[in-house]
């Protein structure tokens, strides 16, 4: 029988193409049940192989949902993953997006993917397809969540010191370890990769991760703030980047705009998103103790540094 024309095909598709284009616990679960029906997988290919970006979009979700039930059940999910990835040949932006979501998802459930992945493993595999891109991904992305600079930089230094066909993802990666370890020889490569992929949220999250996390770099904080402005950011900043703004206004002693930025933050979280809600907590603490201390010392009538 014509795949096109199965009934239970048909019916798992039509439902597939109903559900909600963007990834949240409703969609989710709804997603789960989706593919409890027949043919479920055939009809998420389908919907990866659409032209239509809403479609596609939705087969993505069912991926996702997929691939967290391998989270929960202890599997080996990162396996899953790139096989869904390489089956719906995945564009590198949709692979930074899905594998980035799971992998912080995998990591708070204490199924991290370096459990599964080891970085010998991850070095003989080709980042230039999808299967072999999805893999760096999910490693890249967990180490860097890890705040583990170091093993992305010697990663990084096992291979070929250039790597021109690399996509601008995984060059953020190499760029948040450089300036994760204060290294400046990782600004230059940050205008890099912003010229290449600035309107991909992904990429512009992982600069600003390196950016925050980094110590004395020049103009450290100016730089935070205008990576915020990059075309990613075009339809208004996020909890996350707002986050990282708060934290850039602080180290420019601008408290007020800082405390603002920090509460539209804390305003906009999802209710599940509780590591985030901690760490603005803990950032607006920062703000007001800097604030206190910086009047305390008699600086309080001074213009703050820009």
């Amino acid at each position: 029988m014509d795949m096109d024309r199965d009934p239970g095909v048909e019916r798992t598709s039509k439902e597939v193409a109903a559900l909600a284009p963007q990834w949240t616990p409703v969609s989710e679960r709804a997603a789960v049940g989706l593919w409890r029906l027949p043919r479920a997988a055939e009809a998420v290919e389908r919907a990866l192989a659409s032209e239509d970006p809403a479609l596609r979009e939705r087969g993505w979700v069912m991926v996702r949902a997929r691939v967290a039930e391998e989270i929960d059940s202890g599997r080996d999910w990162t396996r899953e993953a790139a096989l869904w990835l390489a089956r719906g040949s995945a564009s590198w932006e949709e692979s930074a997006r899905v594998t980035g979501d799971l992998s912080w998802r995998a990591r708070a459930a204490g199924r991290s993917a370096l459990l599964f992945l080891s970085d010998a493993h991850v070095a003989s595999v080709d980042p230039g397809d999808a299967y072999g891109r999805a893999l760096w991904h999910c490693f890249l992305t967990t180490l860097r969540y890890d705040f583990r600079c170091a093993a992305i930089e010697e990663f990084f230094g096992r291979g070929p010191r250039e790597l021109p066909d690399l996509d601008p993802y995984s060059d953020a990666m190499r760029v948040f370890a450089l300036l994760g370890r204060s290294r400046t020889e990782g600004l230059p490569l940050l205008d890099s990769v912003v010229a290449r992929a600035g309107d991909d949220d992904k990429v512009v999250h992982a600069l600003l991760h390196g950016l925050w996390l980094g110590e004395d770099l020049p103009d450290q904080a100016d730089r935070m703030l205008r990576l915020l402005e990059a075309p990613a950011f075009a339809g208004g900043l996020g909890p996350e980047a707002l986050f990282r703004k708060a934290g850039a206004l602080r180290r420019l002693r601008r408290y007020g705009p800082a405390l603002q930025a920090v509460q539209e933050a804390i305003d906009g979280l999802d209710p599940s998103e509780v590591v985030v809600h901690a760490d603005c907590v803990r950032e607006r603490s920062l703000i007001l103790a800097d604030r206190d201390l910086y009047e305390a010392a008699g600086a309080g009538d001074r213009t703050p540094a820009r």
